[in-house]
């Protein structure tokens, strides 16, 4: 990619969220973990989703506070990790800091409230309570890159962070969908979140977020998500769509990943990794994730 398409990139962060669940709700083969799932009111519903550092976020005061040391050479700035963590706690109120803290409903829900009118307030809270962003515990997952298909193009970043209490210890008056950028606030395990997409109570998964729980299905254990992704080696992923059919019901397309035997750049002979979608009216629905001997459907 030229230098000149990458300035026109608008970069952004997102995070996947997993909580462990109680023992006794563990279902056999499932995951003893959920992941939050948001429903948004402009882009659907999504595991997690784009949201945009603020100036706020690049306030060189954020690195003495936090000591961040990348952990690999192409991880993505502290501004991103800090913009991550911080529109967790606006939209969702779910708070990601080191050491966790005791306040009331209400005072984190006025904190939550003013950080939503500025960005730089989550500074002034870090700070008020001696907090500061978790950086530590996020996972560089993935980053990928919107197609030139798309009019709106972005880079983004994808963390994974697993909380370190259950579920059940989460109150409804506190961690909630914030009724305006969020409209609802549910959590899946990855094996219900897509079993949901495929029966159509979600809506919309777009293929990263897609793709992202494809790809936590194997891991089963909440205490092994971080060391299973940790270190891989991270492709910037940007689907290159191959037409495969169109009809009454939309356009049919391949996006070939990173390995895929007919991707232009990144190529295993023998191996297939791609995204199955159909563009409609309406927008896309992707169909399926196949790599390489293993295929997860989707909505057919």
């Amino acid at each position: 990619m030229s230098s000149e398409s990458i300035e026109n990139l608008r970069n952004s962060s997102s995070m996947i969220i997993a909580v462990p669940i109680a023992k006794s709700k563990i279902q056999p083969g499932k995951a003893d973990y959920k992941v939050m799932v948001l429903q948004r009111g402009r882009v659907g519903t999504s595991a997690s989703a784009h949201v945009f550092p603020d100036k706020a976020d690049h306030d060189p005061r954020w690195a003495a506070l936090v000591d961040f040391k990348p952990k690999n050479p192409n991880d993505p700035p502290l501004c991103n990790a800090i913009c991550a963590i911080r529109e967790t706690f606006e939209e969702s109120g779910l708070l990601v800091t080191e050491p966790s803290i005791e306040l009331s409903d209400n005072e984190m829900n006025v904190w939550r409230e003013k950080v939503h009118n500025n960005a730089a307030e989550f500074y002034t809270f870090c700070t008020t309570h001696n907090v500061k962003p978790a950086v530590d515990r996020l996972c560089h997952f993935s980053t990928w890159i919107t197609p030139p298909i798309e009019i709106k193009r972005f880079q983004t970043q994808f963390y994974l962070t697993v909380m370190p209490w259950s579920r059940e210890t989460f109150s409804e008056t506190r961690v909630f969908a914030d009724g305006t950028e969020t409209t609802r606030l549910d959590w899946f395990t990855p094996e219900e979140a897509l079993e949901a997409y495929r029966k159509g109570e979600i809506q919309t998964f777009l293929p990263p977020q897609f793709v992202s729980l494809a790809q936590l299905l194997p891991v089963k254990q909440s205490n092994e998500l971080i060391q299973h992704f940790q270190g891989r080696e991270i492709l910037t992923t940007m689907p290159e769509f191959v037409m495969e059919s169109q009809d009454d019901k939309g356009l049919h397309l391949h996006g070939l990943l990173p390995g895929d035997e007919d991707h232009s750049k990144h190529v295993s002979k023998g191996h297939r990794h791609r995204i199955l979608i159909t563009r409609t009216k309406k927008g896309m629905v992707v169909r399926s994730y196949v790599q390489g001997d293993k295929e997860v459907k989707a909505r057919l």
